[in-house]
């Protein structure tokens, strides 16, 4: 469920309140308003939270992000002897063609 927070009119003595409900859809945010609080005007009604935390995907890909650094790395120092002269040979091509490109 998760959490919706609106500023609502509640009458000429308490004037404009900002308030939150539980509710699993928009509508279902509009209707608790009106019925637990007795709004009679919703403005802004916006979801602020849910029981789903978003930063538990972004864990996921920065431990996945330093797991392939970490292999990377390791095929770096495990595999430089084949890693220098191909990056070397590349480098001196791209070099030969942006000379021949001036």
């Amino acid at each position: 469920m998760a959490t919706y927070t609106a500023k609502c009119w509640l009458g000429q003595n308490a004037g404009y309140q900002q308030l939150e409900v539980q509710a699993n859809t928009l509508e279902g945010a509009y209707e608790q308003f009106e019925s637990i609080y007795n709004a009679e005007q919703i403005i802004n009604c916006r979801k602020v939270s849910s029981d789903y935390d978003s930063s538990d995907s972004g864990n996921t890909a920065s431990y996945l992000f330093l797991a392939l650094a970490a292999v990377f790395i390791w095929l770096l120092i495990e595999y430089w002897w084949i890693v220098v002269p191909v990056a070397a040979i590349i480098f001196i091509l791209k070099f030969i063609q942006w000379i021949k490109s001036l």
